[in-house]
């Protein structure tokens, strides 16, 4: 039990890292980044359905069916939004943004599934709002704005994402990851080919782009699978806040970039809008 909190600690401090880590790059751009970490993580996640399956891997995507490729394919388009706004925007903006996921996946589940949104996540909702206009606000004279609204999409794969996994809850969903890593690898290869940039990068940035496959996403996801064997998901998403408050932290240490005066203040609103939804499912839970 101790164990899966630890997890449920770690797993966030993982995800942390992308900032810091396509700031370190030397020449990558958004598309690259994309191909050879999405690449990575594919690779890593059959790697681990083959230890856990042997044989039986093929069969786990059979079960797993089109929800896990439908969920692969969201989340494979949300880390792409999340790259190009890691790139076109500060990394607190961009991580910020995309932390409101689970808001975002209450209301289409509120529609779609038919699931039940409490009046706290409704208020919370109200709170994001006005947290992500003073965000995005702050931005719109400078080319920052472009990465907070592909940020704010990608926040709405996301969200597509979390409901999808709902549909297959009864499910090994791990080959969603597979096809995620192939969805952005393609779209990667795509672009660049379009683009005439190549896949030719220095060795650093690709070994950094394996880095964010494996350790960021890869590992990362793992631990909170890991820890929601255990911890109660109203845990889990407290635990999750982890993340949009670490990453700018790393960038500002590792690189100098500080957040600006419209993040601190829209980020505080957004901090507090989820505080406010993980409160009210926690008193729902009890």
């Amino acid at each position: 039990m101790q164990r899966h909190y630890l997890f449920a600690l770690l797993a966030p401090v993982f995800w942390s890292i992308s900032g810091v880590t396509v700031r370190l790059m030397e020449s990558a751009n958004h598309w690259q980044i994309n191909f050879y970490r999405s690449g990575s993580l594919a690779l890593f996640a059959i790697i681990v359905l083959v230890i856990r399956y042997r044989g039986r891997v093929g069969i786990v995507f059979q079960l797993a069916g089109w929800k896990a490729a439908l969920a692969g394919a969201f989340v494979g388009l949300a880390m792409i939004c999340n790259i190009f706004a890691l790139t076109h925007t500060t990394v607190a903006n961009a991580t910020l943004l995309m932390a409101s996921g689970p808001l975002v996946a209450a209301v289409i589940g509120h529609y779609v599934l038919g699931e039940r949104t409490r009046w706290g996540t409704w208020l919370a909702i109200i709170i994001a709002i006005v947290g992500i206009t003073v965000m995005v606000g702050g931005n719109w004279h400078t080319a920052g704005w472009v990465g907070d609204l592909v940020a704010l999409l990608g926040v709405s794969f996301f969200g597509c994402y979390a409901v999808s996994l709902r549909l297959g809850r009864t499910q090994d969903m791990t080959p969603a990851i597979v096809y995620a890593g192939v969805v952005g690898a393609l779209v990667g290869l795509l672009m660049s080919t379009t683009m005439q940039s190549g896949l030719l990068i220095p060795v650093r940035d690709l070994l950094l782009c394996m880095m964010l496959g494996v350790f960021q996403i890869g590992i990362g996801g793992l631990l909170f699978i890991a820890a929601a064997q255990t911890v109660p998901a109203v845990e889990l998403t407290l635990y999750a806040l982890a993340e949009p408050m670490l990453a700018p932290l790393w960038t500002w240490i590792g690189v100098g970039e500080v957040p600006t005066r419209s993040t601190f203040i829209g980020g505080a609103l957004l901090m507090s809008a989820l505080v406010v939804h993980t409160r009210s499912a926690r008193k729902e839970a009890s």
